[in-house]
């Protein structure tokens, strides 16, 4: 039976809109979202997703206010929010971009995390089962589409149908062959409907293409492109956050 409730979407719609007015307001006019900030992503992603891992392996208490959603996502920007201004004034003092400082403070504070859930893995190598189909699917829809000049599948846009692809692999493997649950209400209907977790895929690509298409025309017409990365990449971080997950809960499980 699904998780999340309408209440914890709304709740969780209501947080992220304060993140996007805490990151415009306080990062956003000093940070461009480019490839260094790509970059400077690395580190939060992977401190959230190794935190609610931990918690799913009992090793954390599972709690909405820090460990699993919608708090999660707010410990991760508040982490990465620490190493992207303290990397900032490092900087501004010793001319070294940004995004190389966050790289290595997030290399000197993530190991102790990462050693946690190495532990708790149970057969690593089953992470590979999702990240391959994840890129033949990617391939399967990119190939085409940019064949017939769909240009919004370039660059970002590939990389955020990559994530979307992950988070329905892990789902349909973790479904389909390791007994999982769903935990969203509509994706599980439509699981149950059909009857596998297939569907996953023709349901994201049923949005995402869509969505990624318009923000491509928005782009077209609007001067100041900041909300339009903002909106991107909480597109890329909602696919790439549940992919990463579902996909290394596979390798807890004996």
């Amino acid at each position: 039976m699904a998780v999340y409730t309408p209440a914890d979407y709304l709740k969780s719609f209501a947080i992220l809109l304060l993140i996007f007015w805490f990151l415009r307001r306080y990062l956003f006019t000093r940070v461009q979202i480019d490839r260094g900030f790509m970059l400077a992503l690395i580190p939060p992603i992977i401190f959230a997703i190794t935190v609610r891992m931990l918690a799913d392996a009992g090793v954390y208490p599972k709690s909405e206010w820090w460990s699993v959603t919608p708090g999660i996502y707010v410990l991760g920007v508040a982490y990465g929010f620490i190493l992207v201004r303290l990397a900032l004034l490092a900087q501004e003092r010793w001319r070294v971009e940004y995004w190389k400082v966050v790289l290595i403070l997030g290399g000197l504070t993530l190991p102790p995390f990462l050693v946690q859930l190495l532990a708790q893995m149970q057969a690593p190598l089953r992470f590979l089962y999702p990240l391959a189909l994840a890129a033949a699917a990617t391939l399967a829809v990119a190939l085409p589409a940019r064949l017939l000049g769909a240009r919004f599948l370039g660059g970002s846009g590939l990389m955020i149908l990559f994530a979307h692809m992950l988070d329905a692999s892990g789902t349909f493997v973790g479904i389909d062959y390791f007994g999982f649950g769903e935990e969203h209400i509509l994706a599980e209907f439509f699981i149950n409907l059909t009857g596998t977790a297939l569907v996953m895929y023709p349901l994201k690509l049923a949005v995402l293409l869509p969505v990624l298409y318009l923000l491509e025309r928005w782009r077209e017409e609007e001067k100041d492109t900041t909300y339009y990365w903002m909106v991107k990449l909480a597109i890329f971080i909602l696919g790439l956050g549940p992919g990463l997950r579902n996909s290394l809960l596979l390798t807890l499980v004996p």
